[in-house]
């Protein structure tokens, strides 16, 4: 079972949109997925399952991540079944998430030994979506991962963003999982890219300064990943031949997936 991350420190470079629509793409070619919402805004859960989880309240703890994480709720019980895509299932997150960064600020490989705890061959691919910075929350995504993507935006602050996440990942190596090669970076992704010289010139940049690392698919700027996310729908199911389509399908691919 593969376990990967999708990550940058800060929001607006498509973490979301790429776990969403690798996670439906996926999943209807009999992939056995699970999402992982680890982002206290819970976008994910809203694009996969059309409605955000409603949060505690009246002596009520929905089965999300947060329950999952703070001891509530085992496994077994906050995975929920995506209803469209049947080889999909979802960890969901609400708001209730950002109060569970302190109270597992000593916990930081909770989420991983959950994970780990999974039988064998329920599912074969785990993606987990992170919200920005490096809090508890951030760190267990990371530390519960064995392959972490690296998301970036076109633009002059590109490469300082890649050294930080690898300054983040490095730290959950060496601080907390004692181990040299896991998380592994797998790629950086240039997402949100337009035709036009930016983004030729980040992609220079990027190979320059990390050679090896730059994965040959490009996400576009594109319209029609917007409206698909905004209805709660994938890219395969809006624009099947888009521009956007494709690139995914094109991850899928190159990711080994």
């Amino acid at each position: 079972m593969r376990k990967i991350v999708f990550t940058n420190d800060k929001g607006g470079v498509g973490k979301t949109t790429t776990v969403a629509n690798l996670a439906v793409g996926l999943s209807t070619q009999g992939v056995k997925t699970l999402v992982v919402d680890m982002d206290p805004q819970a976008d994910v859960s809203f694009a996969l399952l059309a409605q955000r989880p409603p949060e505690a309240g009246g002596g009520y703890l929905p089965p999300t991540i947060y329950a999952l994480l703070t001891g509530h709720y085992q496994m077994d019980q906050v995975i929920l079944p995506v209803p469209r895509y049947p080889s999909l299932s979802l960890v969901p997150a609400n708001a209730d998430l950002a109060d569970a960064a302190l109270k597992i600020s000593r916990r930081p490989t909770r989420l991983r030994r959950l994970l780990q705890d999974l039988p064998d061959g329920l599912f074969d691919v785990v993606l987990i979506d992170t919200g920005k910075g490096l809090d508890p929350l951030a760190v267990n995504a990371l530390a519960g991962a064995d392959e972490g993507v690296v998301m970036v935006a076109p633009g002059r602050l590109e490469l300082d963003a890649i050294a930080r996440m690898q300054e983040h990942v490095s730290l959950v190596r060496d601080e907390v999982l004692l181990q040299s090669d896991v998380p592994a970076i797998r790629g950086i992704l240039l997402t949100l890219a337009d035709p036009f010289s930016v983004t030729k010139d980040t992609r220079m940049r990027i190979r320059e300064r990390y050679p090896g690392l730059l994965l040959e698919t490009v996400i576009p700027k594109n319209n029609d990943l917007q409206k698909a996310i905004g209805r709660a729908r994938s890219i395969f199911e809006v624009a099947p031949e888009s521009k956007g389509a494709r690139a995914y399908q094109q991850l899928i691919t190159e990711l080994g997936l």
